[in-house]
């Protein structure tokens, strides 16, 4: 508490009883005035003590608080921190133009989804549905049927190990294709294909190896059918650019004479009298690719070979592609001839002469992406399907897509 201004009457009057002297109002002998002068310089000092205090427990407050630990965000629960969502949606609008047919427009969507959970620092899961049917190439889903409602599939269930040797990691389940494809191009695989089995991959330095053993038919009365495959190669710098290059081995396991895998539509391979494979499956494929930058382009050559070594005739497949991607433009083309038994009809390019094999031609890719969420892309198959037997008739399909990503 300060005080300031003229004295109250009432500390006059006590100091006055103090002294034994009666004082008025109005006093003004020497002995008051020197009295009030006291008090006055007593207050002023008092004053000062107290603004020196106050200064202090300023100071002091203000270091207290500089002491203290910023106050923390709140940390995320523990499961959403282990958990991670993501997925894709497309539209598409597709027209058919083949020789001896009608032509033909549909419209069709594609959603993924793929919940993804660690479970521990090695150990992880990840589940996946997706729009379409039981097509293991396709999770494509046409708008037809008078607006009916339309069904979901599982496109992914796998367990996936990291273990403790470095850069090699172990899956198991139904998962996404372990094998590299040259260029992303679709002569042994299609690129929506999700194989189901064990899958190991290893990384060290410049040299990479997949293997896997894929599950393909299992029988009750008859042997089973799998696939057991294998890819080494390299990724390395060379010049101004990156090269990979690498050979791969897939043996499907006990495939001649079985009745073609999924749906007894042979895509192309050769059946005998009774309809089942004529042919066995064993293929050595290879493969090489080439990335630089040219201007502010970055462009892709690269090149596939396979051959079906279990075949008699019409057993070589192989396709050349370029890419170009320049800001947010893409584009691309290859050239692919697929013989009759060259590749598994069930399991390569579901797009290319309207899948399987016994076809060639080109493939012709533009893209522009929006965002980095959101592209348009458009796809156009130049082709002819049945080169093989002298049969052959024209194939023109055209693809327009908006994808989004999430």
């Amino acid at each position: 508490m300060r005080f300031s201004g003229p004295l109250p009457v009432t500390l006059i009057a006590c100091l006055a009883t103090f002294t034994g002297s009666p004082i008025q109002a109005d006093t003004r002998d020497d002995t008051t005035a020197e009295v009030i002068s006291a008090l006055r310089a007593e207050i002023q000092a008092l004053n000062e003590r107290l603004d020196k205090l106050e200064k202090r427990g300023a100071v002091a407050e203000s270091t207290y608080r500089a002491a203290q630990p910023a106050p923390q965000a709140a940390a995320p629960s523990g499961w959403f921190d282990k958990i991670k969502l993501k997925g894709d949606i497309r539209y598409r609008h597709e027209g058919f133009n083949v020789e001896d047919s009608r032509e033909r427009h549909r419209h069709r969507v594609r959603a993924r989804t793929e919940l993804q959970a660690r479970v521990s620092n090695t150990v992880s899961v990840g589940v996946g549905m997706a729009t379409g049917g039981s097509d293991p190439n396709s999770t494509n889903q046409s708008l037809d049927d008078g607006a009916s409602s339309k069904g979901l599939v599982l496109d992914l269930a796998y367990i996936s190990w990291k273990s403790p040797v470095e850069g090699l990691s172990v899956t198991a389940g139904k998962f996404k294709n372990p094998f590299h494809r040259a260029g992303g191009n679709g002569l042994v695989w299609d690129v929506d294909l999700r194989p189901e089995g064990v899958a190991a991959t290893y990384e060290n330095g410049s040299f990479f190896f997949n293997t896997a053993g894929l599950w393909i038919d299992e029988s009750s009365s008859d042997d089973d059918s799998y696939m057991l495959g294998a890819q080494a190669g390299i990724e390395t710098s060379l010049g101004e650019g990156k090269l990979v290059a690498g050979l791969s081995y897939f043996n499907y396991v006990n495939s001649r004479g079985e009745s073609p895998f999924f749906d007894g539509d042979s895509r192309g391979n050769l059946v005998d009298i009774d309809g089942n494979y004529l042919s066995a499956f064993e293929l050595m494929e290879g493969f090489t690719e080439y990335a630089f930058a040219f201007e502010d382009a970055k462009v892709t050559l690269f090149a596939d070979y396979v051959q079906n070594l279990d075949a008699d005739d019409y057993d070589n497949a192989w396709a050349l592609g370029a890419k170009m991607s320049q800001n947010k433009w893409q584009a691309g083309w290859t050239y692919q001839k697929v013989e009759a038994d060259s590749v598994l009809g069930t399991f390569t390019d579901s797009d290319f002469i309207g899948g399987g094999t016994d076809g060639e031609g080109h493939i012709l890719k533009a893209g522009y992406a929006l965002t980095n969420k959101v592209s348009l892309n458009g796809t156009l198959f130049l082709n002819d399907r049945g080169v093989d037997f002298g049969d052959d008739d024209d194939y023109k399909r055209l693809q327009l897509d908006i994808s989004i990503k999430y």
